[in-house]
């Protein structure tokens, strides 16, 4: 769909408020403009409400923009060429004259602040704006920018020569008398309203007599009512919705060796001649019947392909072709319904989704995977079953190097594909997130010159794939010697050499790239006495990655604080910052920190998710009756709400994911971090700046002077936060807050030790979730184990604990690095505040004895929920050993 500019939204306002267009005939072109595209203006004038000159004038007189006759000016080389030619062409802007100190522009959507403001920018000149035409914009910018290869058209005549041969007509028709035309020609002379528009309007003509004269003087056929004729589907299709809805013309049948067409626009007839290819006769009709007409022949609205030929991705012919595949293709059987047959989710998750989906826009396979429905290789399985091709996952089956060379990098990475194998020598098996992609099948084609067989499997995989095969990262230990030969060199020389800056960006990029591929969390630089260590953390765990040249450790600090936009000269002190890392199908946010060493600075990148990854509550992991009274607590109106946990157990994570659900668009909602690590649209978001004297408390004490209805703090550090949040719970908001400690109990202890009252607590706290990561078996290589006595013992479980249960280990693979895990689940300990747990508060009890009273009112400890995810096969008992104290 397209956008309406703020251009043309204020360009509909005026013309409105003017009284030049009414509101049936405004909301009619904006449906237009939503399907077609362009300006607003365009739109207006092909629909023939109003003329390009009326437009200009009411610009010209509501807004002070002057309208500028660009076909006749000889532009100077220099002033032209302070707009380049590609921008010239994007943002429909010529620049024609520098005077009084600013450049003046004649634009084609001289209301856009946005083309305005990116005009400064390229050209560093206060920009005067300008309109013009259509045609004289077309002309201009072929004549005066040659490079880019435009046909350079008639230059743009008055229109008065046909408005007077069409009111000729008229009058020899003996539809209207001379003096009634001179009468209207001096109003459009003086408007610039269209003549056939002034004449009906006031009542001399009617619509039907107009168009009669306006088919006669095309020489075409005219037809008041044309619901008679037959209308044949296949035959429609010669023309795209979008290009019959700009050219107002509905290819209706095939006569003989001709396609009859049928406009309400008189216009277009070459364009349409071009576009359909064949043998034409048009017959023109009243624009009512050509809507009913257009209607029937196109009942659905514009879909992605004529969106990607609007956008200039592919082109019409082969948009033709896919479609008409489509067709014979039939009708495929609704993925929800295979979802199920599979096994994967019930009808009731598919209900939900697609409402979901109504509300998000979103396909119905993305929603489920977010909400945490199905895994991404449950769906890929499923969009194999439901297409009937074959699933391939590369970790069990990898690819054939020798086949990556068929397809160029370019096309791998426009459609998200990957080359995988070839079958007899002569078929392509090319690993697709969604094998209907005709257009990439098409490419392929023409590309290898072979047969394409699309295999399914899931867009991580495809990418991973991608950036391993075709990353182009070099070789780790050629960076390390080219480090190891310049180091003497960097030790005579105070600056160190322009010629390492590429080796330095290159290996930097690298060890991100390789860390995302492994699926780490972090990056750990680290300085030795010898050396320099390179680690990620994956599952949880720190994994030695590669070992640099000392030397090499200033230059990666200095390219990483420049990154982030930090100070490279001070060494001295810590430094935080922030960076969105794009590089080819790469796309991470990460927060950096240094912090000097004895042997030099240590650095560690956290990769953090997209906020778009960010999953829906239900895709946490909490157990059923956990994740129950977890949605009652967060969907009450006030109270404080506490995240705990170590750093690295999800607190961030879980946090974003409730305020996913909450921060609904009647909500104010406003969070303070330290730093701001996911980007929600419709959050407002501040970031702790303590240079410039903005705490977290300071933050808290202005959000309440901004009517908020939610307020996130990213981490309640010291007793003035603490004592904020709690009187902003008490006061009509709902506080989420992260917090440290070991449970969920442990917080009413921690917030009490921060000089917060007992009896504000008991009243503001309305629960607690304490959450760890533990690693999970992994999929491929699990395997049913006995129990070690000796865990049992330590987690105090009786045999008859275990009795019936089984329990799952990896036992290594190259999925999993031969680590027997693969990725990592929450476990939690949810406490909620009920009227037990609030006397015991009040009443000063222990952390211990509070635990014991909500353990009585259905709380599950860490450690027990461990235990029982560790019973669905999810991890293992060492793992919840390892990561709970009981």
């Amino acid at each position: 769909m397209n956008v309406l500019t703020i251009g043309d939204k204020r360009l509909g306002a005026a013309l409105l408020d003017m009284g030049l267009l009414e509101d049936e005939e405004l909301q009619r072109a904006l449906e237009q403009h939503r399907e077609v595209g362009g300006t607003l203006s365009d739109v207006i004038v092909e629909l023939g409400l109003l003329s390009e000159r009326r437009i200009a004038q009411a610009i010209e007189e509501t807004f002070g923009v002057p309208l500028v006759e660009l076909a006749s000016l000889e532009i100077p080389p220099e002033i032209k060429a302070l707009v380049p030619a590609e921008k010239a062409k994007t943002l429909e802007a010529i620049p024609f004259a520098l005077e009084g100190g600013s450049l003046r522009v004649a634009l084609m959507n001289p209301l856009d602040n946005l083309v305005l403001e990116e005009l400064e920018d390229i050209t560093g000149q206060i920009i005067e704006p300008y309109q013009t035409t259509r045609s004289s914009f077309n002309y201009a910018l072929a004549k005066n920018y040659p490079e880019l290869g435009l046909q350079v058209p008639e230059a743009p005549k008055s229109t008065s020569e046909s408005e007077m041969r069409l009111g000729d007509l008229l009058v020899e028709k003996g539809f209207v008398d001379r003096d009634t035309l001179e009468q209207a020609l001096v109003q459009q002379e003086k408007t610039g309203e269209l003549l056939g528009r002034i004449l009906v309007q006031s009542g001399a003509i009617t619509e039907s007599q107009l168009f009669q004269v306006l088919a006669e003087r095309a020489g075409i056929e005219f037809r008041e009512r044309v619901d008679d004729l037959e209308l044949q589907m296949e035959i429609a299709a010669l023309l795209l919705r979008a290009d019959a809805l700009r050219y107002q013309a509905v290819p209706v049948r095939q006569d003989g060796t001709q396609v009859l067409v049928v406009l309400s626009d008189v216009r277009h007839v070459e364009a349409i001649r071009a576009a359909i290819a064949r043998p034409v006769r048009f017959v023109l009709t009243l624009p009512k019947s050509w809507e009913a007409l257009f209607a029937k022949a196109y009942p659905e609205k514009s879909r992605l392909g004529e969106a990607l030929v609007q956008e200039g991705k592919i082109g019409r012919e082969a948009l033709q072709e896919a479609l008409s595949v489509q067709r014979r293709m039939g009708k495929i059987r609704p993925l929800g319904e295979v979802l199920v047959e599979l096994g994967y989710i019930t009808q009731e998750d598919v209900e939900d989704a697609l409402n979901k989906q109504r509300q998000g826009g979103k396909k119905l396979e993305d929603t489920l995977v977010q909400s945490g429905k199905i895994k991404p290789e449950m769906l890929a399985k499923s969009l194999s079953a439901q297409l009937g091709y074959p699933y391939i996952d590369p970790v069990e089956t990898p690819p054939d190097p020798s086949v990556i060379t068929l397809v160029p990098e370019s096309t791998v990475r426009r459609y998200t594909i990957f080359p995988h194998h070839l079958e007899n020598g002569s078929t392509l098996v090319v690993l697709m997130k969604d094998p209907r992609n005709i257009l990439a099948v098409d490419d392929l084609k023409m590309i290898t010159r072979k047969e394409i067989l699309p295999a399914v499997s899931t867009e991580a995989a495809i990418t991973k794939l991608i950036e391993r095969f075709y990353g182009g990262s070099g070789e780790i230990d050629e960076l390390a010697k080219e480090f190891e030969k310049k180091r003497q060199a960097r030790e005579e020389v105070a600056d160190t050499s322009a010629l390492d800056d590429n080796a330095v960006v290159k290996l930097v990029n690298t060890i991100i790239r390789e860390a995302f591929l492994q699926d780490a969390s972090d990056i750990h630089i680290e300085p030795r006495q010898t050396d320099l260590l390179v680690r990620i953390r994956v599952d949880g765990s720190l994994r030695e990655y590669m070992k640099l040249p000392k030397g090499a450790g200033p230059a990666l600090a200095s390219r990483v604080k420049i990154m982030a936009n930090l100070d490279i000269a001070e060494r001295r002190l810590p430094q935080d910052g922030r960076v969105r890392y794009r590089d080819r199908s790469i796309d991470l946010d990460l927060r950096l920190s240094t912090l000097p060493t004895v042997y030099g600075e240590k650095i560690v990148m956290r990769l953090l998710r997209r906020a778009s990854e960010i999953p829906e509550i239900e895709g946490l992991g909490f157990a059923t009756g956990v994740f129950q009274r977890f949605t009652d607590v967060i969907a009450k109106p006030y109270g404080i709400f506490l995240i705990t946990g170590p750093t690295g157990s999800g607190k961030s994570f879980t946090t974003f994911s409730i305020l996913k659900r909450i921060a609904t668009p009647d909500k104010n909602t406003t969070t303070i971090e330290d730093p701001v690590e996911y980007e929600i649209p419709g959050i407002n978001q501040t970031q702790v700046n303590p240079v410039a004297g903005l705490t977290f408390a300071r933050a808290l004490r202005s959000f309440l002077r901004q009517d908020p209805d939610i307020i996130m703090v990213g981490e309640i550090r010291d007793s003035e936060t603490a004592k904020i949040a709690t009187e902003a719970a008490l006061t009509g908001h709902l506080v989420i807050a992260t917090l440290h400690t070991n449970d969920a109990a442990g917080a009413v202890t921690r917030l009490d030790e921060m000089g917060v009252e007992s009896f504000n607590i008991s009243a503001s706290l309305i629960g607690v979730l304490a959450q760890r990561l533990v690693r999970r078996v992994c999929e491929n290589c699990k395997q049913e184990v006995v129990p070690d006595p000796d865990v049992l013992r330590r987690l105090e479980l009786r045999e008859s604990d275990i009795k019936g249960k089984v329990l799952y280990k990896g036992t290594g693979c190259e999925r999993c690095n031969g680590t027997g895990y693969k990725g990592r689940a929450a476990i939690h300990e949810l406490m909620v505040v009920d009227d037990d747990v609030r006397h015991a508060i009040v009443a000063g009890k222990t952390a211990t004895e509070i635990k014991e009273i909500a353990r009585k009112g259905g709380m599950a400890t860490l450690r027990e929920d461990g235990i029982t995810k560790a019973f669905q096969g999810i991890t293992t008992l060492e793992e919840v050993m390892a990561k709970t104290n009981e």
